[in-house]
């Protein structure tokens, strides 16, 4: 039996890629996950099972992305030990890990500060804007000299694997995260909604694209729910718009069951949100762009907006609707955990093999 450690870039949100991380605890039966940071009461619930080693004291691991300077330096100073290969998780700083075993890196995206730096630099100030821009070669040079380190790479897309090799000049194999429900058991939010609702799931960043998602719903007529970090900020319940934050599982379950549809506005690499609607039989409407081209099929699992305005985003809303919720469950169902670990699995033999 191969002993498989994991690793990722930090642990202090609930975002799609720490899903992934947890699904690979359960799907591999590991046990340990080194990164740069740690917060279990900001992230998911099943890492509190683990052994989590981090980097960055945990008093400091609510500033982790306010310590961008110093990061670059902190990952090549973690050093992951004590198993036969590791597997890594990273939008940026997991490949940097100083690796004591052979590695498979699955990359998520190559760093948005990096090479999509006007999505990331739109949550900063002015005067850090022009410290990333200032730097940005010299954090280029020591990235893809740790991405080349890898012994392989995984992309979680094929637009991932396009942007790796645009990054890096290599090439991937392309695996798609996998997607489980969300919960077992479904419980309302703490605040009603609607009997007849929207919802977009995606933290207030400006490449999610959660006004576009809002103002399609409101020109389709359907009130929308948005859930996630900073969503608060939206709440406003007479125009239709019901920003619930942070909810848990069981709660965002309830939420995918009962949404009419769920909306995909962001530039995703990948899209998980409306694989987990699909789990639960509620088609998508998105964008046609980015990771939405391979997780929402058209005429199954619900619609693609022919450019990204409000107009054709609210059209595909209508056309979504239509879409049959047993043909919604299958096409999530492709996309499990089971398929998703024999896939990994036979990339790690490869590279045991080649040790």
């Amino acid at each position: 039996m191969t002993d498989l450690v994991l690793a990722h870039d930090y642990l202090v949100q609930v975002g799609g890629a720490e899903r992934v991380v947890a699904e690979w605890a359960a799907g591999f039966g590991a046990s340990r996950v080194f990164t740069l940071a740690y917060r279990p009461e900001t992230t998911f619930e099943p890492f509190r099972d683990l052994d989590v080693r981090a980097s960055i004291p945990s008093a400091m691991s609510g500033q982790v992305e306010r310590m961008l300077p110093a990061l670059p330096a902190i990952a090549a100073r973690t050093t992951v030990f004590g198993g036969d290969v590791a597997l890594a998780s990273s939008s940026g700083w997991a490949h940097r890990f100083r690796y004591e075993m052979p590695y498979v890196v699955y990359v998520h995206s190559p760093a948005r500060w990096l090479y999509a730096a006007d999505d990331y630099r739109l949550r900063l100030s002015a005067v850090r804007r022009a410290g990333l821009a200032v730097s940005t070669p010299i954090l280029r040079r020591g990235d893809a000299e740790a991405m080349a380190r890898a012994t392989a790479i995984i992309a979680n897309s094929e637009v991932t694997r396009e942007r790796i090799r645009l990054a890096y000049g290599l090439d991937s194999t392309v695996v798609h995260p996998p997607v489980e429900p969300v919960a077992t058991d479904a419980a309302p939010p703490r605040r009603a909604l609607p009997d007849d609702f929207a919802v977009v799931v995606a933290r207030d960043r400006g490449y999610k694209n959660v006004r576009l998602a809002v103002d399609a719903a409101r020109e389709a007529g359907l009130p929308i729910a948005v859930v996630g970090s900073g969503s608060e900020t939206l709440d406003d319940p007479d125009a239709g718009v019901h920003g619930l934050g942070r909810v848990s599982d069981a709660e965002l379950c309830w939420v995918y069951r009962h949404a009419a549809v769920v909306i995909g506005a962001g530039r995703e690499d990948f899209g998980l949100t409306v694989l987990e609607a699909a789990l639960e039989g509620t088609p998508a409407a998105t964008i046609a762009a980015g990771g939405y081209l391979e997780t929402v099929k058209p005429g199954v699992s619900g619609a693609h907006a022919a450019s990204a305005t409000v107009s054709d985003l609210a059209e595909a809303i209508g056309v979504a609707r239509g879409a049959d919720p047993v043909a919604v469950r299958d096409w999530g169902r492709t996309f499990r955990r089971d398929a998703h670990v024999a896939r990994i699995e036979r990339v790690i033999d490869r590279v045991m093999r080649s040790v």
